[in-house]
């Protein structure tokens, strides 16, 4: 539908690094944003120059850049603007603001109510500006895809779209951590919420993000390759920000390391790579097998922040009653639980995966359908 040209060569190839800078700003700022809250929970020393921050405010700066350059090129562009590439600046405009809004509101919030939780307003306020921004990333590079007649720039949107699927997978995933995860309770402000809703909050909404993302990453590369790297770099992410920072969880990396495989095995499932499923007459809906597979590995991901979203309704845990002061005080609590809580999970995340895959495929029949109408 939006094949034509709308820009000059020139300016198509501006909007292209913008969206460059705008993906590494965003899987900068992710990256930054989970490794912070994992000192946190370590109570690691906590000044403002830290590796972590540095990473954060690094990608936020450059995301405020590529909003400036982005509104520059709003005001400037006529045809830009009828386009739905717009929309992408306009979501990295408003994220941008967001999220720059957040650091001296924070500030303020932090001298006039002390220390606070992981949902905080400030806090949320930061984490909906780096969401907005990732899915302003992303909707561009599938935008200007179309446009990329190049071998090479269309190599390198690929790869720059690898990214920012990962970005946007790790922030919709910390989006529902801030609910979930009772950690909100400050020196003046809690903000926990009531532990069942925390741990079905956890339940529904992490297997349906797998499940979706896994979906729209193959609906987009429509090559086989591409949702393994995407799901490796989850992992990957994963690794380097919530665990390596902890002794005593990089113990359980090497297991950790192991939730990529299904995964990989999803990318071969999808693309006919197994011989000996070929022939199974369910591969016809692919999708269901797809979406249940991705939603039932939520718990394995979620390593080792989710078992404190989980602690109230999957597992007999009162955080506070077991003297519960750093993230590896959840150690003993994981291991004594997996073998019920690891089947559990598999359970109910194949089933909301399942739906999720469901309702994924009404939704993109809905979108199509509404698309060759406008073209008609």
């Amino acid at each position: 539908m939006f094949s034509s040209p709308f820009l000059s060569k020139q300016a198509l190839h501006g909007c292209f690094l913008l969206l460059c800078t705008a993906t590494v700003g965003s899987i900068l700022q992710i990256v930054g944003g989970n490794w912070d809250v994992t000192s946190h929970l370590l109570l690691k020393p906590e000044t403002f120059f830290t590796p972590s921050h540095t990473l954060l405010y690094g990608g936020i700066l450059l995301l405020s850049i590529s909003a400036v350059v982005a509104a520059y090129i709003l005001i400037g562009n006529y045809e830009i603007r009828k386009d739905p590439l717009s929309f992408s600046f306009k979501f990295l405009i408003i994220g941008s603001a967001l999220s720059i809004i957040s650091g001296p509101s924070d500030f303020i919030w932090h001298e006039i109510f002390g220390v606070d939780g992981f949902l905080s307003p400030t806090h949320l306020l930061l984490i909906t500006g780096m969401l907005v921004n990732s899915i302003g990333t992303v909707m561009g590079l599938i935008r200007i895809s179309s446009h990329l007649k190049d071998q090479y720039y269309s190599v390198v949107n690929r790869m720059l779209l690898v990214i920012g699927f990962i970005a946007l997978w790790v922030n919709l995933i910390t989006y529902v951590y801030i609910f979930s995860l009772p950690i909100s309770n400050g020196e003046v402000f809690n903000f926990n919420l009531p532990p069942l809703l925390e741990s079905l909050l956890a339940l529904i909404f992490l297997p349906l993000i797998n499940s979706c993302i896994i979906l729209l990453t193959i609906d987009i590369f429509k090559k086989f390759g591409y949702t393994s790297l995407v799901g490796i770099g989850i992992v990957i992410l994963t690794a380097f920000t919530n665990i390596l920072p902890s002794q005593e969880l990089s113990a359980f990396l090497p297991y950790y390391l192991l939730s990529a495989v299904p995964l990989i095995f999803i990318d071969l499932l999808n693309y006919g790579k197994l011989p000996f499923l070929r022939k199974i007459s369910f591969l016809k809906n692919r999708s269901i097998l797809v979406g249940a597979t991705a939603g039932s590995l939520f718990y394995v991901i979620g390593f080792p922040l989710l078992p404190l979203a989980l602690g109230n309704y999957l597992m007999p845990l009162n955080l506070t009653n077991m003297g519960f002061t750093t993230l590896v005080d959840i150690i003993p609590v994981f291991v004594n639980s997996f073998s019920f809580v690891f089947p559990s999970t598999l359970a109910i995340g194949a089933i909301v995966g399942l739906i999720s895959s469901i309702l994924y495929g009404q939704v993109h029949k809905y979108i199509k359908n509404r698309i060759q109408t406008r073209v008609r």
